[in-house]
């Protein structure tokens, strides 16, 4: 399974909620760097934030459901 970054955030919540919402629209999705981002919010601009990350395969359907998230737009 090839993992790929589909958004970078601040905190850890916020790629949580995003997380939850994919998973529920059928899309494992995976949060890395949380730990350093919460604990230490300056090192977000080191660290490189919040990695918010599906399969490479999943990738085109995540995008499409970033859209309706954001801006409740549905899917293509």
């Amino acid at each position: 399974m090839v993992l790929v970054t589909l958004k970078i955030f601040n905190t850890e919540p916020e790629a949580e909620l995003f997380k939850i919402f994919l998973q529920d629209h059928g899309i494992e999705a995976f949060v890395f760097g949380s730990v350093l981002a919460n604990t230490y919010n300056v090192f977000n601009m080191t660290s490189g934030g919040v990695h918010l990350k599906v399969r490479e395969d999943d990738l085109e359907k995540a995008k499409n459901l970033e859209g309706e998230f954001y801006n409740g737009k549905q899917p293509e």
